[in-house]
């Protein structure tokens, strides 16, 4: 101050040379202090940009920590810790037994390579920066111990009763709990499997295969067909009605009963086998051995107990499909007006197209596919709170190389119920909607997978897998020709036979990592 008063004074006494001066000097000072304020920014912005790239350093190595011990697990995993020098890391591997954990510390994660019982592998990493900066990432993968071959067809699982909403369906087919009834006229063209319950049989039903139902096997309705044998661990009771036919064996545990109804003369080809007693009413033809009060029981083969444990029901979600598209933003594809469309980006060619509409708000995903010759595979994925519907209106060509087209409304949660993974629909349990009128060529094979059931109509026929707890609302005048279908890693193949070649028992147990579904940064 004392200054800046004998510079006042003195321009007082200088007239306009003293005013000169004393802007000068006050741009001057006020030019310091910007240029002060400038440094100490930059010096500011200097330090926080290195202590960003020593946070981005440890944190990448974290992550490539985390990636060689994903690569050791895929290698047998003989070593559950693992260190770096460039970059500096320490990864170690956990496993749980129980459902989704949230890191490494949550209750029932323990160290340790994962087994055929594990569920989760949890990989937890720690990087460090060049000034020392730490990242620790817990990484979350599904562990998933399947078939090479797994069960697939209509569906392998149901929750209650089914009756066929396919009236023509080629494969084998696994129910695994409830009743089983076809639809009149209904044709079954392969092997049928009822783990848990009852099979019954409506007029002209047929089924051509084998028949393995750990409940009863019944019918009055006319001119049933069964073109191979019937095994079950309840009674049976099949009348002539219509000229019933069984082209086979049988053998019950309980009563074998072949009643007489109608005028027509019914036959079975094969031996008749039960635990108890048999009759065969006078309107049968049974030219083969009987053997009433058997010692021993059925013998199913596969054994029922593998059946259930081949055929439990596949989790999937928006992981483990492989890099999502981004060049526009997804969801627009499912809105008016689409620029670019699905179809123009089905038909250009390149490598596997995975659209995921999860982050798409809560309306339904709805998706047409008109006139539409797939160059490349392609799987859409809905969320688990809306209603997936889906409209094959058009004609889908096939270019040669047998694509795959996969609609996934993804399960509401991987969480096991009763010891295993079951569909769980997170939308209230409304039915998605399926619909095929259009001419689908059968080398192009069509996927629709839904823990919510199913409903709609298909007047014409396709092929591929048909995957849902509930298809009972699903009407179908066409044939629906099962298709092995595979998309690594969220599933291994997805077969249409149990036994024979290619079938699911001659498959082997893999044992593998699934896509990353979490990871949290501590």
């Amino acid at each position: 101050m004392l200054v800046i008063d004998k510079i006042l004074r003195r321009a007082r006494g200088k007239g306009d040379e003293g005013a000169v001066l004393i802007t000068v000097v006050i741009v001057m000072l006020v030019g310091f202090i910007v240029a002060s304020v400038v440094a100490a920014s930059v010096l500011f912005t200097i330090q926080a940009n290195a202590q960003n790239r020593s946070e981005t350093q440890a944190f990448v190595a974290a992550e490539s920590g985390r990636d060689v011990a994903v690569a050791s697990i895929a290698a047998g995993c003989s070593a559950i810790t693992f260190t770096g020098t460039d970059p500096i890391y320490l990864s170690a591997v956990y496993s749980t037994a129980g459902n989704q954990p949230a890191s490494a510390t949550a209750p029932g994660v323990a160290a340790g390579c994962p087994t055929s019982t594990t569920r989760y592998v949890v990989i937890r990493s720690t990087g460090t920066g060049a000034d020392g900066s730490t990242a620790t990432i817990d990484a979350v993968y599904p562990w998933q111990v399947a078939y090479s071959q797994q069960p697939g067809g209509v569906v392998t699982y149901f929750s209650g009763g089914f009756t066929a909403g396919v009236s023509h369906y080629t494969g084998d087919l696994v129910l695994r709990d409830g009743n089983w009834s076809c639809n009149v006229d209904g044709i079954l063209d392969g092997d049928l499997y009822v783990l848990q319950g009852d099979t019954n049989f409506a007029n002209n039903c047929q089924v051509n295969g084998d028949i393995w139902s750990n409940g009863n096997v019944t019918s009055n309705s006319q001119a049933i067909k069964v073109r191979g044998d019937i095994t079950t661990n309840g009674y049976v009771d099949i009348s002539s009605n219509g000229g019933a036919l069984i082209d086979g064996f049988v053998t019950a545990k309980g009563n074998l009963t072949l009643s007489d109804q109608g005028s027509t003369q019914a036959s079975v080809t094969g031996n008749l086998t039960s635990r108890n007693s048999i009759s065969v009413g006078s309107k049968w033809t049974a030219p083969g051995t009987r053997t009433p009060n058997s010692p021993t029981d059925p013998v199913f083969e596969p054994t029922l107990e593998w059946l259930r444990a081949a055929t439990k029901w596949i989790d999937l979600d928006n992981t483990g499909w492989g890099t999502v598209y981004s060049a526009t933003n997804v969801c627009n594809l499912i809105r008016n007006n689409p620029n670019p469309t699905i179809k123009q980006l089905v038909e250009t060619p390149g490598s596997r197209l995975v659209l995921d509409f999860t982050g798409c708000g809560n309306g339904a995903v709805d998706i047409t596919l008109g006139n539409v010759t797939p160059v490349r595979d392609v799987v859409m994925i809905a969320k688990p709170s809306v209603r997936l519907l889906v409209d094959v209106n058009g004609t889908v060509g096939d270019d040669g190389n047998n694509r795959q087209i996969l609609f996934i409304h993804s399960d509401a949660t991987r969480n096991y119920t009763g010891g295993e993974p079951v569909p769980n629909c997170g939308n209230g349990n409304q039915n998605d909607k399926f619909d095929v009128s259009g001419a689908v060529d059968a080398n192009v094979r069509i996927m629709m997978y839904t823990p919510c059931g199913i409903t709609g109509t298909a007047t014409s026929s396709f092929s591929g897998q048909y995957y849902t707890n509930d298809s009972t609302h699903m009407h179908a005048s066409a044939t629906y020709t099962c298709k092995s279908m595979s998309w690594s890693p969220a599933f291994d193949q997805l077969g249409c036979k149990i036994k024979g070649a290619g079938g699911v028992a001659e498959g082997s147990l893999v044992q593998r990592l699934g896509g990353l579904v979490y990871q949290t940064e501590l």
